[in-house]
């Protein structure tokens, strides 16, 4: 059985029923149904409270509960973790309604919380990674002397290193993966063979760890694929393996999946947007030679890169209507990358007091500076006097007397679309890019880079 195949996306409605109690009165079990749907909700209804009276299910006391277990119709463990309770009774009824609203949802596992430790990896699916990096997992050879064959052949062999198509050492204890896999369903191979071959990314620890480090690598390489493929990507699948879940059969371990799926932010409503498939900043081939050691620096120094990183990814997100917010994103997460990474090397090279703040206008012109030999920002025309009024009219809505070159609508959009290539440079740079790659990138998509604003 292939390892992927049992699995809950995080794109498809999933409905659960079965019995339900908290993990410190398991006698007291409550039949209800749960309901999960890619719009951010996940919402258990029960058939009465646990172990509460009327009065209490209509106050405000005890309303939010960190950890409820299940046990389905299937068979299936079921967590629930971070949930708020509501309730409501009809007349003449003798029970109430109770609903449990939760952020985490945990299929295949009874576990205490996300920072509780065991020996956990992962594996999980993107759509847009297999894009990004082509799995090349199924071989087609055709003959046609006398007749056509048509021969197709594939290895779906667990955890068989000749899947593997990139690992990374992040640190002493993180691996992250690039495999590829073949789904396919074998009752009916006769009739409708139906294949699906796909990249994945797998996630190895050297200690045990928790689901709450798990998610966060997995996030940290959204945010990649994310830069990489100038779109929000966001995993369809997240399937984890515990080493001590399993069940043996001729004398071979079968790790038992457990789903993960939560609400962070907008996870989620990934299911409602067109997958991107082309006009990426680059792909696996176009970086391969610099790909393990961007991923380490993506990874590393978290606490600096990430605010930026996140504003970055944030101003990728394709919308229909564009505001000041979206300008102020971008220029903001510009500003901090200097105050981060350049600011102390320019103010020891000038000998420019410490009270002396560095001002917005030379930010941008030594940025400018630093990258002109990218030919995309060497012919930038940024109204930097423009962009200046502007971050600082947006900002704190002065008077627009004192701001006059404050630019508004189509204007201000035209200069976010090229302070995002300055932007793209930054981050690039900080990877640890040669100004010629990062040229080489630009050059291939810089029409994407500027039309993105307008999809």
């Amino acid at each position: 059985m292939n390892h992927m195949s049992k699995k809950y996306n995080i794109d498809e409605r999933i409905t659960l029923k079965g019995y339900w109690y908290l993990p410190s009165d398991p006698e007291k079990k409550i039949a209800g149904i749960l309901t999960y749907d890619p719009n951010n909700n996940i919402v258990l209804e029960l058939f009465g409270g646990f172990n509460c009276s009327l009065d209490a299910l209509f106050s405000n006391k005890q309303k939010e509960v960190d950890v409820v277990f299940g046990k389905t119709s299937d068979g299936e463990d079921i967590t629930l973790l971070h949930s708020s309770r509501s309730a409501n009774i009809k007349f003449g009824a003798t029970f109430p309604l109770v609903s449990y609203s939760s952020s985490y949802l945990i299929i295949g596992k009874h576990i205490n919380g996300l920072d509780e430790r065991c020996n956990y990896w992962a594996c999980v699916k993107i759509p847009e990674l297999s894009h990004w990096c082509p799995p090349s997992a199924i071989t087609i050879s055709l003959s046609s002397k006398e007749t056509t064959r048509i021969n197709i052949t594939f290895d779906t062999q667990y955890q068989n290193v000749m899947n593997v198509i990139d690992k990374v050492q992040i640190d002493d204890n993180t691996s992250v993966t690039l495999a590829h896999d073949v789904n396919f369903n074998s009752s009916e191979m006769l009739l409708t063979p139906k294949i699906e071959q796909y990249t994945y990314l797998k996630i190895t620890k050297e200690k045990q760890t928790s689901i709450k480090e798990i998610l966060w690598d997995i996030i940290t390489y959204e945010q990649f694929l994310s830069l990489a493929t100038l779109s929000i990507v966001k995993s369809s699948s997240i399937i984890v393996f515990d080493d001590e879940l399993y069940w043996t059969c001729d004398n071979k371990k079968y790790y038992r999946p457990i789903s993960i799926i939560h609400l962070a932010g907008d996870l989620n409503t990934k299911a409602q947007t067109a997958i991107r498939t082309t006009g990426f900043l680059f792909d696996y081939q176009t970086i391969k030679d610099h790909y393990a050691d961007l991923l380490r620096k993506w990874y590393s120094e978290p606490e600096n890169i990430a605010p930026i990183r996140s504003h970055l990814i944030d101003s990728l997100e394709r919308k229909k209507v564009y505001s000041s917010v979206d300008f102020l994103v971008i220029i903001q997460a510009i500003e901090g990358f200097w105050w981060r990474f350049r600011d102390l090397e320019y103010r020891n090279s000038n000998n420019i007091p410490k009270k002396q703040k560095t001002s917005l206008n030379t930010i941008l012109s030594e940025l400018l500076s630093e990258f002109d030999d990218v030919e995309h920002i060497n012919t930038l025309e940024l109204n930097i006097e423009a962009v200046i009024d502007s971050r600082h009219y947006y900002s704190h809505f002065v008077p627009k007397t004192r701001k006059p070159k404050t630019l508004f609508g189509w204007q201000l959009i035209n200069q976010a679309k090229r302070l995002r290539l300055l932007l793209l440079c930054c981050v690039l740079s900080f990877l640890g890019l040669q100004h010629s790659l990062i040229n080489s990138i630009l050059e291939e998509c810089h029409a994407t880079i500027l039309k993105h604003l307008d999809s």
